[in-house]
């Protein structure tokens, strides 16, 4: 009796766990296994991922998100182009900018993958400027980094299988001259460049010079009273420099891009801080030391007449006529000495530098050469320098 007991308690012990656990382990197999589920968020950010590679091709440098939201027409694009800051934009090229272009695509792509904030990324209008960041192709009115409109790089470009030459004319304007010379360069189908003295620019004076400037002339910085020398007088260098930058603009309303100190005179720091590059010349015509035509003596001493006054002399002026001429075009040996690329010092306030300046202008037009600005014939000369012709200069 007893071991029948016994027997009955623990067949009723094993119905009851089976009743109890058959139920759970058949739950069990039926279950998905909870490490392969994929939560909300995850499914969110494959799908941010996968519209971004999806519209993304080799060699494309925009990267396409969907925003919604509206575009901002007041930004300019070229103020996000370049994520590279230690790029010099002069230098940049089209294909410099598509580097860059591209090194902002890649970041911004890992952005997106990271990120559910598709306006973060969207940026097409800022990667496909590369004109903005080249020299621009006109040589309309420009605005320097100070703010003063300038006329801008020049866009002529010279041909090589030309001979170039630049006139430059030193202390005007003046009142008859400025206009001669422009006529006579203008005749040869040429132009070139005017180093004015900023308190001359006044009357008639000033008329001859804005003639120059609006038939194509170029008009470059001398100084503003051709008083002082910079190297002797460092103190006067800010004031003559500037004050006769600001008389050109306010006649012409634009800011000279050239400057050619008294003398050519300049220190080497004030080379390296000025604004402006400095243009020297590789033909002097020394014409300022024949602007008088009187007679003298055997010691060197003026004639005078019976009143004290100078004598005039039709032969002296012949000869000081072609002796600049001689200078602008030979070496002291007779040989003809213009090269391609020169700049020619001339003065455009004496009679003589005039006369003297058609018949060298008739000489190097007939030797095949072509009269160009100094900006033309430097194509844009930088800052930091001393040019003495296109192939020579000093920094």
């Amino acid at each position: 009796m007893k071991k029948g007991a016994i027997f009955g308690i623990i067949a009723a012990f094993i119905v009851i766990a089976l009743l109890i656990f058959l139920p759970v382990l058949a739950n069990r197999k039926t279950e998905p296994v909870e490490s392969a589920s994929v939560s909300d968020t995850d499914t969110e950010n494959r799908t941010a991922a996968e519209t971004v590679t999806a519209d993304t091709t080799e060699g494309d440098t925009t990267v396409y998100v969907p925003d919604t939201s509206e575009p901002d027409d007041t930004t300019e694009p070229d103020t996000t182009v370049t994520p590279d800051t230690t790029s010099e934009p002069d230098t940049t090229t089209g294909s410099d900018v598509t580097t860059s272009a591209d090194t902002t695509t890649a970041k911004e792509t890992t952005t997106a993958k990271e990120t559910t904030a598709p306006e973060t990324t969207k940026a097409p209008e800022t990667t496909k400027a590369p004109e903005t960041t080249k020299v621009p192709e006109t040589t309309a009115a420009d605005t320097t980094s100070s703010g003063h409109v300038t006329t801008g790089p020049v866009d002529t470009k010279l041909d090589p299988e030309k001979k170039y030459v630049a006139f430059t004319f030193d202390d005007g304007p003046d009142a008859t001259r400025s206009k001669a010379i422009t006529d006579k360069m203008l005749e040869y189908g040429g132009k070139c460049t005017f180093f004015v003295v900023g308190n001359l620019i006044k009357g008639d004076r000033e008329k001859g010079m804005q003639y120059a400037y609006e038939h194509g002339m170029e008009i470059g910085l001398h100084c503003w009273s051709h008083d002082w020398y910079y190297t002797s007088h460092p103190e006067k260098y800010e004031s003559e420099v500037y004050q006769g930058a600001e008389a050109i603009e306010k006649s012409l309303k634009i800011w000279p891009t050239l400057m050619r100190p008294p003398g050519g005179n300049i220190t080497e720091a004030q080379l390296k801080s000025s604004e402006f590059p400095v243009i020297l010349w590789s033909i002097d015509t020394e014409d300022w030391k024949y602007k008088y035509n009187y007679l003298k003596d055997d010691k060197g001493n003026y004639v005078l007449d019976d009143k004290g006054k100078k004598i005039f002399s039709a032969s002296v002026r012949e000869s000081n006529i072609e002796t600049i001429v001689n200078n602008a075009l030979y070496d002291s040996k007779g040989n003809f000495n213009v090269k391609n690329g020169d700049i020619i010092l001339m003065h455009e306030i004496y009679e003589n530098s005039y006369d003297a300046f058609c018949i060298i202008i008739e000489e190097l037009h007939n030797r095949g050469f072509e009269f160009v600005t100094v900006s033309e014939l430097l194509q844009n000369p930088s800052t930091g320098y001393k040019y003495y012709s296109a192939t020579y200069k000093k920094g």
